[in-house]
Order: structure tokens, then C-alpha cells, then sequence
């Protein structure tokens, strides 16, 4: 059944990228990933083999991204302070961005979708952000504009979700999207952001200093993946 479901994206997103929108409106270039397959991310993808510090508690590596059964799985590794990132080559300049993610649910973890580019902090950032925090439990929207910020968090349920965002001239909406394929808006900013970005996902665990234990929660030891079935831009 979810194999169907991810055929009936691709041949929507096919159909709906033919062209532009009414009157010429910018939009973002059509994307889709199933995560079909075996091995690493796959061609689409950049995976990370950096260490970003602080407040990030472990370091990105290839060990720590690959497919499974249909979904990518981003894998944060108590043991070896190891985790998983990965960024598409391609850079998006508006657009609707989707994901159907299933978040980790330990303590001080970060399950995250996000547009991203420049230098964090710096006149050059800018970011548009889902990022699943507290166990899985709570959501956090944010947008960064030439390095300044402006987040919104929200409670949310655990398990599989489907969650996005659309990025226009003029504002940033967040949205869940319910089994019958219905929206709800969760927040609506309004922004003028125009940099083109890369849409990223991150699955990582906080240093416990006190910028992380703020952001994302004590860490207290625990691990495991979080789990991406697909994602869609349009």
C-alpha cells in the first residue's frame, strides 16, 4: 500500500511541475525521493562527514545513513557519538516541501527538515525549519533571516506524521497533513526570504550544555534512527 501511495506522488509531482503557475509565479523545482533501494542516501543527496560543535553532542558520518525497507533512515549512535545528515545537491527557491517522518523518541534527540544556506549566526543565514524535539514531542518552526531568527513550538504526537512547509515571496506556512490527505495549517509567518537554499534532514543529539539542554532536552545516553518514507517538493 505505501509503495502506491508513493507512485501516486511521483505522477502528481510530474503533473503539477509541467510548466509555471498562473501569471509566471515563482515556484520551486519539482523533487521527489522514495527512499527505494539499498545503500546510502542515493545520487540526490550530499551525506555529511563533518562535526558542526556546539551544541551538536556527535558527529556526522556515512555509517550512519542508509535505506531501509522503503524509508531513509538517519541513525544518531550512542556509542560511537556518530550521526546522520544529509542535504540535496540542488537548491530550491520557493515551494511546497513535505516529508512523511517518523521521529526518534529519546531524550536531548533532534529529528529535523529544513532549507538552509550560508554561515550560521551571519548575515548570509537563512533557514526555514521543522525540527522535532523533547522525544519527539514537540515541534519547532523556525525561520532565519540574515541571521536572525523567529521560532514558534508547538506539542505534537509521536509516530509517523506528515509534515511541511510552503515557502512563498512573502510568507512561510507550516502545515501536518492528515491520513485522508486533508492540511492544517499550524503556522502562518509572514517573511520575505528569497536565497536560494538546499532542503536538508538531520537526526542528532545534544552536548547537554546549556544551549542544547534548553533547545532540544538533557541528553541522557540514548540513541537509535529516525525514519524518512518519503519527500516531496511541488
Amino acid at each position: 500500500m505505501r509503495l502506491d501511495i508513493k507512485r501516486a506522488l511521483r505522477a502528481a509531482l510530474l503533473i503539477g511541475t509541467i510548466g509555471l503557475g498562473a501569471g509566471g509565479c515563482a515556484r520551486a523545482a519539482g523533487f521527489f525521493d522514495g527512499f527505494d533501494g539499498t545503500g546510502g542516501a542515493g545520487s540526490a543527496w550530499e551525506t555529511a562527514t563533518w562535526h558542526n560543535g556546539a551544541p551538536f553532542g556527535c558527529g556526522f558520518a556515512y555509517s550512519e545513513v542508509w535505506k531501509d525497507s522503503g524509508n531513509l533512515v538517519l541513525n544518531v549512535n550512542s556509542g560511537t557519538g556518530r550521526c546522520g545528515e544529509v542535504r540535496t545537491w540542488q537548491s530550491f527557491t520557493y515551494g511546497k516541501f513535505t516529508t512523511r517522518v517518523k521521529a526518534s523518541n529519546f531524550a536531548g534527540g533532534n529529528t529535523s527538515f529544513f532549507l538552509y544556506t550560508g554561515t550560521a549566526g551571519t548575515p548570509s543565514h537563512f533557514e526555514i525549519d521543522i525540527e522535532l524535539i523533547k522525544g519527539g514531542t514537540v515541534l519547532h518552526t523556525n525561520v532565519w533571516k540574515a541571521g536572525v531568527q523567529n521560532y514558534q513550538q508547538f506539542p505534537i504526537g509521536t509516530g509517523w506524521q506528515t509534515l511541511g512547509f510552503e515557502w512563498r515571496e512573502n510568507f512561510v506556512r507550516w502545515f501536518k497533513v492528515d491520513a485522508q490527505g486533508g492540511e492544517t495549517t499550524i503556522r502562518h509567518q509572514i517573511v520575505s526570504v528569497s536565497t536560494p537554499m538546499r532542503l536538508m534532514l538531520n537526526h542528532w543529539r545534544g552536548d547537554n550544555s546549556p544551549d542544547a539542554v534548553g533547545f532540544v532536552g538533557q541528553w541522557n545516553g540514548g540513541g537509535g534512527p529516525a525514519t524518512y518514507d518519503w519527500v516531496k517538493v511541488e
